[in-house]
């Protein structure tokens, strides 16, 4: 199953529009406690809640300065104390919650629909490329749904403080194919309570296409045999008589010998028909030329398309560490690029430390290659 984004963005923005309709007619600002009571879907508020503590975390951070000792005992305890009044006096307007309502609808629904999605996206966007202990701790408080996954990461990662995300993800694989994940029904009924929805909507098409049928061949007559024919048909001049010696040789006097080139050897009786040197290297040169007529240069529609059954294992295997999902994603983002320098910005920011290319330079280049094909 593939998730339609457009559709579910546009979904979650029509959401949190009525949403803010029915709030913000009647308040100016939403408060915390509001907040945890907004959406009838418990996950919805969660993840509204989480956003805030990050934004939290990051107004923390600000006030830190290179002139003060931020990490002194009595500082620290301070600053804890003041920030944790503050977090009791949220008061959010309309303008600044809508965007953060949105974003929550939409994470809620794609954790409903594509479980394995959302926790995929949440491990490869651990800063760093690796996946820190409180960072799975915070997910497992703010998941509430499938809430299973989390907790059997956090228990994979034991006592480690970090581990890398490829690691990770090689743990998310085997967790995803033993657990069984809630019925989303019961969740988009609710949320449908309040702007309706079709599950289908969400969900791209698969377009079939179905071969034309072939146009009905006329039957093949059976062809005849020799033998078959009447001897009478085969004997076209059966009473023609065969000429005379006599008769041929009046006719040669009168109409004159017929003109017979005989060749001097025969060796002279092939001549013409064999190339010379210079044919020879005409033709070496054209063989040497025609590997352009294969289209390796060519520009192409889709990069997917360019890439052969044995280039999609290696690729696979090299540089996205045998995870075909996460292949299929690169190349849908990659056909989307605008250009050859957006593409390869996401390969050189994204892909290429995420995967660790410089471990794979020789695929990486070839593969970089393939991509540059689909701009020319």
């Amino acid at each position: 199953m593939k998730l339609d984004l457009s559709a579910i963005e546009k979904y979650a923005q029509q959401y949190a529009s009525k949403v803010c309709e029915e709030f913000f007619s009647k308040n100016t600002n939403i408060s915390g406690q509001q907040i945890m009571h907004l959406s009838n879907v418990g996950q919805v508020n969660v993840f509204i809640v989480k956003e805030l503590f990050g934004k939290w975390k990051a107004d923390t951070e600000k006030f830190k300065s290179p002139f003060f000792n931020f990490e002194h005992e009595d500082v620290k305890s301070a600053l804890q104390s003041f920030m944790n009044v503050v977090s009791q006096h949220i008061q959010i307007s309309r303008e600044n919650f809508e965007p953060l309502l949105n974003n929550s609808v939409k994470k809620t629904i794609i954790l409903l629909l594509d479980p394995s999605k959302y926790y995929d996206d949440f491990v490869r966007d651990s800063p760093d490329f690796i996946l820190t202990k409180e960072r799975l701790a915070l997910l497992v408080k703010y998941t509430k749904i499938n809430k299973g996954v989390a907790e059997a990461l956090e228990k994979r990662i034991g006592k480690e403080e970090k581990v890398y995300v490829t690691e990770a993800i090689s743990w998310l694989n085997e967790i995803s194919g033993n657990i069984e994940f809630e019925n989303p029904d019961k969740y988009l009924e609710m949320l449908s309570g309040k702007v309706p929805l079709d599950k289908q909507d969400f969900i791209k098409k698969v377009i079939s296409v179905l071969p034309e049928p072939e146009a009905e061949k006329p039957a093949l007559k059976m062809a005849q045999s020799f033998f078959d024919a009447d001897p009478e048909e085969l004997v076209d001049d059966e009473e023609a008589p065969l000429p005379t010696v006599a008769e041929v040789t009046a006719q040669i006097e009168k109409e004159g010998s017929p003109d017979i080139k005989l060749p001097n050897s025969l060796n002279d009786s092939f001549i013409d028909d064999l190339p010379t040197v210079n044919d020879l290297l005409k033709k070496e040169v054209i063989s040497s030329n025609s590997t352009t007529d294969f289209g390796f240069n060519k520009p192409i529609k889709s990069i997917a398309d360019a890439i052969s059954l044995n280039q999609k294992f290696i690729f696979i295997g090299r540089l996205f560490d045998g995870d075909i999902s996460s292949y299929n994603k690169s190349l849908e983002e990659l056909d989307g690029c605008v250009n050859f320098n957006e593409a390869k910005n996401l390969m050189n920011k994204s892909l290429a430390p995420k995967y660790n290319w410089i471990m794979a330079a020789e695929e990486a280049d070839e593969f970089l290659e393939i991509v540059s094909r689909k701009y020319q």
